[in-house]
This record gives C-alpha cells, sequence and structure tokens, in this order.
C-alpha cells in the first residue's frame, strides 16, 4: 500500500529595493510605501525582502525580512552586491521605489525578474516652487534642490532612462502623480493608495459642543514649503474677519534651531498672538491623540510637498474632522477624498478656514478601511485594470468649416477621459509668425483684406498671379508650419494629441491664397506631412452643404467655399486619408 506524502508549496518570494529604509522610518514617505507594500504582499502570502542600502535591523513583529546590501545603483545600474543577491533569492517580481532624477539616470536593469518601478517622488513644476518665495526658497534649500532638479529636467530624460530600464509598468501613488508623468511620456500604470496605521483613538475623537470656542490645528515642521507660514496668516486674515477660534501650532522640532526661532517669533509678532497655542516637542502617538481630541478643523496647507502622499493629511482626515489645504498634487485628491477643502490660492484659504468651522458640529462619513488597508490596497493595485493607451501619437480632424470637426474632437476628449486615456489637444490653424511682416505689407497695399457679408467677416489673401507676394508668402509659411509642428507636435508633453485641424488644413489654405495647387500638395504637402508624428490617424471630415447651411450658414459665405471642398478630396486621395 503506497503511503500518500506531503506536497511542501514553497512561498512565491518578492523583492523590494527601497533607498535607506531602517524601522525608524516606517512613519515617514517614502519608507513608509514600502513598508506596506511589503505588509500588503505578504498578506497576499508572498515571501517578502526589502533590500536597503543601510544596516538592516530584527524586527521580528514584521512580515517581512529586511536585507542590508551595501550600496544598491552606480551610475543607473544595480550594483553586483544587489544583482547577486536578487539572484540567490529568486524573486518572483522586483519592485524599486525611485524618483524624478533617479529616472533620468536609469540603465537596463536586468534582475532576473519583471521589475516594476514605483514613482515616489511629486513631480513640481517650477511655478509651485517659486511659489515659495526667494527667502524661504534659499532657508530651505537642502529639501527644495532635488524637487528643483526634477521640475527642470526635461522630459525626455525622464522617458528615456524609463525605456532603457527595462521595467514592466510604473506604479504611482497618486492620481496627480499619474497625471504628471504620463503628460511627460510615462506609460500609464496603476496607482497604489497609501495607508496609515491609525490608533483608534484618532478615529472618531469626541466632538466639542457647538458653543465651545473652535480649535484649528496645524502639524508638521515650521518650513514655508510645508505651508507653516501660510497656516499662519490664513488663521490671521479669518480672525481679522470675525472668526472667534484658537490655532493650535503643533511643530515638529527636527528642524535647524535657526529655523524654529524664527517661526516661533513670527507667532509671537501675530496680532492673533493671544489665540495661539505652540508646541515644539516631538509628541509619541498617545499624546498626539491626546492633542488633537478637541480639534475641530486642521489647517494643512502644503506648499511644494517634497514627498508624494503626505502621511499627516490621511491622518488628519481619518478623525472626521476638516482638512483645508491648498491644491498641490498628491495632497488635494486625498483631502476631497476625506471630505476636505482645498483652496487654489493662499487668498481662499481664510474662506475656507471659516467655511470649514460652520459645520463642525457635522462628523464627516470618513470609511477608515479605505485608508488604513495596506493589503486591501495592494491588491487594488495588483487588480486594477491598466488604462488603455492610443497606438496613434497623433489624431486629426480635418476638413471644411462646419463639418463638426471641433464637436466631434470635444467627443473624443470626454470618451478618452472616461476610458482614462491621456490625451491634449492641439487646434492649429492661421500659425503665422515669420510670415507676420509680409501679411502686414500685403494689408497695406490692399491684397490682405477682410469683407463683411451677411454680418460675418471673412479675411482673404489675394495674392494669386502676383509672384512677388507669392513665392515669399510660400517660403515665410513653409518655414512657419516646420517651426509650429516642432513646437506644437514634438516638444514638450508627450501624451497622444487630439487635433482639431492640422498641416492639412493650412495646405488648402495655401492652395487658396497662393493659386499653386500642384506645387502646395504634390511638393511641399509631402515634406510637411512627413513632420507629423508618427504613428498618425489623419480623418477628412465632411459633410453635405445643405447640412451645413442648417447650422453654419455663414461657412457658406466664403467665396471660395466649394473649391475649398474639392481640394481636400485632393488631398485625400494624395495622402490616402480616410475621410
Amino acid at each position: 500500500m503506497s503511503e500518500l506524502l506531503p506536497v511542501v508549496v514553497e512561498q512565491p518570494r518578492d523583492l523590494i529595493v527601497c533607498f535607506g529604509f531602517d524601522l525608524a522610518k516606517r512613519r515617514r514617505q517614502p519608507w513608509h510605501v514600502a513598508h506596506g507594500l511589503a505588509q500588503g504582499l505578504a498578506a497576499r502570502g508572498r515571501a517578502v525582502t526589502i533590500a536597503t542600502d543601510v544596516a538592516a535591523e530584527d524586527d521580528r513583529s514584521a512580515d517581512y525580512i529586511v536585507h542590508g546590501c551595501g550600496r544598491l545603483m552606480q551610475r543607473g545600474r544595480p550594483t553586483p552586491a544587489l544583482r547577486r543577491f536578487a539572484e540567490a533569492l529568486a524573486p518572483a517580481r522586483i519592485y524599486i521605489l525611485t524618483g524624478t532624477a533617479a529616472l533620468a539616470r536609469m540603465a537596463r536593469l536586468d534582475l532576473g525578474a519583471p521589475t516594476e518601478l514605483i514613482v515616489a517622488s511629486p513631480l513640481l513644476r517650477l511655478r509651485e516652487i517659486l511659489a515659495v518665495g526667494p527667502l524661504e526658497l534659499w532657508r530651505e534649500r537642502r529639501l527644495m534642490l532635488l524637487p528643483l532638479v526634477n521640475a527642470l529636467l526635461p522630459g525626455c530624460l525622464v522617458r528615456a532612462g524609463y525605456r532603457r530600464s527595462g521595467a514592466v509598468r510604473p506604479i504611482y501613488l497618486s492620481e496627480a502623480g499619474r497625471e504628471r508623468f504620463r503628460a511627460i511620456g510615462l506609460p500609464p500604470g496603476p496607482v497604489l493608495r497609501p495607508q496609515v496605521e491609525a490608533p483608534p483613538i484618532m478615529l472618531r475623537p469626541r466632538l466639542l459642543a457647538p458653543e465651545a470656542v473652535p480649535v484649528v490645528a496645524y502639524l508638521g515642521p515650521p518650513l514655508a514649503l510645508r505651508g507653516a507660514h501660510l497656516a499662519l496668516g490664513a488663521f490671521e486674515a479669518a480672525v481679522a474677519r470675525g472668526l472667534d477660534a484658537r490655532l493650535l501650532l503643533l511643530l515638529r522640532p527636527d528642524v535647524p534651531p535657526a529655523v524654529m526661532r524664527r517661526f516661533v517669533e513670527r507667532v509671537a509678532r501675530s496680532p492673533a498672538g493671544g489665540r495661539i497655542e505652540v508646541t515644539t516637542e516631538m509628541l509619541g502617538v498617545a499624546e498626539l491623540a491626546r492633542a488633537i481630541a478637541g480639534v475641530d478643523a486642521f489647517l494643512l496647507p502644503f506648499q511644494a510637498p517634497v514627498s508624494e502622499v503626505p502621511l499627516v493629511v490621511i491622518e488628519a482626515g481619518l478623525t472626521g474632522r476638516p482638512v483645508i489645504t491648498l491644491e498641490a498634487p498628491g495632497v488635494s485628491e486625498q483631502v476631497l477624498a476625506l471630505g476636505g477643502f482645498v483652496a487654489r490660492t493662499p487668498e481662499e484659504l481664510p474662506h475656507a478656514l471659516i467655511r470649514a468651522l460652520r459645520q463642525r458640529q457635522d462628523m464627516l462619513a470618513v470609511d477608515p478601511g479605505s485608508w488604513t488597508s495596506w493589503p486591501r490596497a495592494v491588491s487594488a493595485m495588483l487588480d486594477a485594470p491598466v488604462p488603455p493607451s492610443l497606438p496613434q501619437r497623433l489624431i486629426a480632424l480635418c476638413g471644411v468649416d462646419g463639418t463638426g470637426k471641433s464637436f466631434l474632437c470635444e467627443h473624443l476628449r470626454r470618451h478618452f477621459a472616461e476610458a482614462g486615456i491621456a490625451n491634449r489637444h492641439v487646434w492649429s490653424r492661421f500659425r503665422n509668425y515669420l510670415s507676420k511682416p509680409l501679411l502686414a505689407l500685403a494689408r497695406l497695399t490692399g491684397h490682405n483684406y477682410k469683407v463683411e457679408t451677411g454680418g460675418v467677416r471673412i479675411g482673404y489673401h489675394d495674392f494669386v498671379g502676383r509672384p512677388w507676394l507669392v513665392w515669399p508668402f510660400l517660403a515665410l509659411q513653409a518655414i512657419d508650419q516646420v517651426l509650429d509642428i516642432l513646437w506644437r507636435y514634438h516638444l514638450g508633453r508627450r501624451e497622444p494629441i487630439l487635433g482639431d485641424r492640422c498641416v492639412l488644413d493650412t495646405l488648402v489654405d495655401l492652395a487658396i491664397d497662393t493659386g499653386l495647387d500642384d506645387v502646395v500638395i504634390d511638393r511641399l504637402g509631402p515634406l510637411l506631412v512627413a513632420l507629423l508624428p508618427r504613428p498618425r490617424l489623419v480623418v477628412l471630415i465632411e459633410r453635405h452643404p445643405l447640412r451645413i447651411q442648417e447650422q453654419r450658414p455663414d461657412a457658406l459665405l466664403d467665396r471660395h467655399f466649394h473649391r475649398r471642398r474639392l481640394l481636400y478630396r485632393r488631398l485625400a486621395e494624395r495622402f490616402d486619408l480616410p475621410v
């Protein structure tokens, strides 16, 4: 009689690569994400190891192993130590936490397993950084240097680094982050929503009596980029408008002493100083929970967040109290999801604060389970369908006025937005740059004029049969179109382009203006069309003139209307355009 032996199934292994990870940093970004991702993967039955470049600490309460490998990356490539460790571990999947500058330097990873890149730094715009102010930027330059470098990096370098890496896909921490990185050409990817480990006392703290003076709290370091100065200024402005409230400043002391001293002195000079209480000690979790138990609203106006999705925003929102913040990437969407208020400008902060305190007797309906479960967040990330991307870099609609191009473009934009497909809209006609002086001269000579017919002004270029106007105009327009195509289609943001008209419409205009149909369509046309992004889809939209007359009777007032229709059909045959 044979005996069945137990089958030992080895746990699938995953590797997370995170710089500077240690147990003391688990409540700070981006190390909190590495810790949470490891917890979520472990809950799905995975054996998880975090590889880091610092000495590993043993934590038996953790569901994962931390392994110190020494240096992890060198010149954008994994070091031999990391390669050897990955080869010995043989993970099924590898996750690397990275940022914008690291992406731009990245080379081929080749770690022996499918690799996903977790983009853990926000992509701030230069104007968002400069809004902090030159003096504060200089004082906080150590914190702002890397975000400033990220903001100045050309998108083409980040795209190229991502392509070189060979990663399977990027993972983002916020919808805003995904949108901004997709705008510079990175592919779509899932969002891993950061979670917090809020103790029960921070969930639904007691409500004060409606007649009590409301308390507003700011939590964080006294830094301008964190919005400490804006919070103080907004409170002062709200009090000046008649708000009867107190401000609790829980200032984190992990800043240079001079920074703390300057801000405390600023509070002492405040006209609302008698209403402000300042704490400059590092509070433990229980002490912090007791301190905020009587708070009615949180004022957290992040001006330039240096970490993606600050945890304090989620923790404050989980108290059921409204959070007031400035519009900022990785912050606004979390605050809105938690029922808070987002001010578009610093000037709107006092109004938002007053509005939030008017409803302080109402507890916000917040579901803690959506913000305190890493297993749920990781499962949502792994199971989320990735928004599709367009196979074409350019989809353009061309045709005579009144055929419905703008209507169809708007319909496509809404459809792509609902499907999560990134795109940008470009309207392209009358792109005159170098040719403007010539057009001004033609205006003086009477060859560039407008005619009013039926209350509609229509412009005409009467250049036909005048070589001294035709050939210079054609040459300058050719240069203008090259500049416009390079500027609007090939530089800057890399999303697929949805074009309302394109250079083909300009070719029709040039043929009408010059009368040189063969030169424009058969000689100049192929040169300009070849510059359009590939792969592309250009569609000629046609509509019966009677239908156009019903909705756009002004379009038929153009004396060249029927000739334009014939030229568009010739273009469709010449460039094999679908109609």
